[in-house]
């Protein structure tokens, strides 16, 4: 013990005496634990913790790949084919993500939002009901259905002021008039931060999307 504490006492020494390298070595260290600790919080909330949905141990995100390293988002015609052919899923849902502008809201101006086009199944994957109104309908989950939108609590509380009345609402995202059915609890924001939810199927008739060669940030959500 009494030599750790002479060896102490002799680095104190050494530092006092060089101010600027210790102050270098202090910095460092900060920079490196900080750095450390932001990047462990990230890991822990992506990763580590189990998301806030029942059965969430039940729930995987799948995506394509060629081969070890090589893996990318999946084409629109092979999600519809893992989805008649899967024996293992009791569902497979997929999800789009896109930032739209929404508007159309009296008094205030246009704001960016984070948004998902998803087919209807993706809310029995997640488990979550509405807190008021209702999620996609069959007739809402095919091409050409009319347009309908799903938020979040979050927008219920900044646009709507928590109110009722937002559901039956019309709200413009990219110059396209939505009517708001449902909102959805605080806890529900996937995938990656999602405010406003869009049905995906109506717009499956889009030629990029139907296109096999084409993989245009889709993931297939599976339970």
């Amino acid at each position: 013990m009494h030599v750790v504490l002479q060896d102490f006492r002799y680095a104190l020494r050494m530092l006092a005496k060089q101010p600027a390298f210790t102050a270098i070595a202090v910095l460092t260290l900060a920079l490196g634990i900080g750095a450390n600790t932001a990047i462990f919080s990230i890991i822990n909330s992506v990763l580590l913790r189990p998301l806030p949905y029942p059965d969430a141990d039940q729930i995987m995100v799948l995506n394509e790949s060629s081969g070890p390293g090589q893996d990318f988002s999946v084409a629109l015609p092979d999600y519809f084919d893992w989805q008649k052919e899967t024996k293992t899923f009791e569902h497979l849902a997929c999800t789009h993500k896109e930032s739209r502008n929404l508007s159309g809201i009296p008094g205030r101006e246009a704001e960016r939002v984070s948004t998902a086009s998803v087919t209807r199944n993706f809310f029995n994957i997640i488990g979550l009901s509405p807190q008021i109104g209702r999620v996609f309908s069959e007739d809402e989950d095919k091409v050409g259905a009319p347009p309908v939108a799903i938020i979040s609590d979050r927008i219920w509380q900044r646009i709507f002021n928590r109110s009722p009345k937002a559901i039956g609402q019309s709200i413009v995202l990219h110059d396209q008039n939505f009517t708001v059915i449902g909102v959805m609890p605080p806890q529900m924001t996937s995938p990656q931060d999602t405010d406003v939810w869009v049905s995906l199927m109506r717009r499956s008739d889009n030629p990029a999307w139907i296109d096999r060669s084409h993989h245009p940030m889709m993931f297939v959500w599976g339970q």
